[in-house]
């Protein structure tokens, strides 16, 4: 079994053949999902897709690369959502510092009140941290006992280590599979196998062999080989212990 702990199989870059790419999926055995939201208007689309398909997991929560279009009673909304239909993390929240134009304080804030709703229903959540690793670990640090994964882990070994004890878990995916990514390649060979997790990002973040193209689960099976092979094992063992964290971080 393999899980894609992240990936935006909602979105409508997927609405003609969704279908299609969820069995290819399959065909690779990915048999879980999980689906972060990114803004207000992309929850009810979430949750109606992965009523619809089995193995999808629901995420919800405010990107910070859509900070322009949140609005402070999105956050009232959010904790309803979750109340009412029961997600299994808050997320994608986080923080951006790679696109400039986005406002930092701004960002901060909602991150903060997002791992505040976490904590508040007991989930974990689903972070993104572009250029911005360690004010996310100062974040983190000030929500006891909070638990969640960094999606698409960039940042650096030691910031890892850190994250790693607080408990979180670093998820990656197709970056690791190009050979120039030499410093992320050896981040990923120096971590234990217990702290990650693995994802495709689709329709973001193509594995080496389709770069420039859209991205789907199945191409995940890329990205296990890659990890399998900086750890000198199998691509199996790579797939059993990454699903095992996934279904304990998320109670899948």
């Amino acid at each position: 079994m393999i899980i894609d702990s992240h990936c935006h199989i909602d979105f409508e870059i997927f609405d003609d053949d969704r279908q299609q790419v969820l069995e290819r999926g399959r065909n690779v055995n990915v048999t879980k999902i999980i689906v972060p939201g990114v803004m207000q208007s992309s929850w009810n689309r979430i949750k109606i897709c992965c009523e619809q398909n089995t193995g999808l997991y629901p995420c919800y929560g405010l990107h910070p690369y859509y900070i322009d279009k949140h609005q402070l009673q999105d956050l009232n909304d959010l904790k309803n959502f979750i109340e009412r239909n029961k997600p299994i993390a808050v997320g994608e929240c986080g923080l951006d510092f790679y696109v400039k134009e986005l406002d930092v304080d701004t960002q901060m804030f909602y991150f903060e009140q997002q791992l505040n709703i976490a904590q508040e229903f007991d989930l974990p959540v689903v972070i993104h941290a572009r250029k911005s690793t360690q004010a996310v670990i100062d974040a983190i640090k000030k929500c006891s006992g909070l638990r969640g994964m960094i999606h698409s882990y960039s940042g650096s070994y030691e910031q890892a280590t850190q994250l790693i004890k607080l408990g979180f878990y670093l998820s990656f995916g197709g970056p690791i599979t190009y050979t120039g990514s030499s410093r992320l390649r050896k981040i990923v060979k120096q971590l234990p196998l217990e702290s990650m997790l693995v994802e495709t990002d689709a329709p973001d973040q193509p594995v080496a062999t389709a770069a420039g193209k859209r991205n789907e689960p199945a191409f995940i099976v890329d990205v296990i080989e890659s990890m399998a092979e900086l750890h000198n094992t199998s691509a199996i063992n790579i797939s059993k212990i990454t699903a095992n964290n996934a279904i304990k971080l998320f109670k899948l």
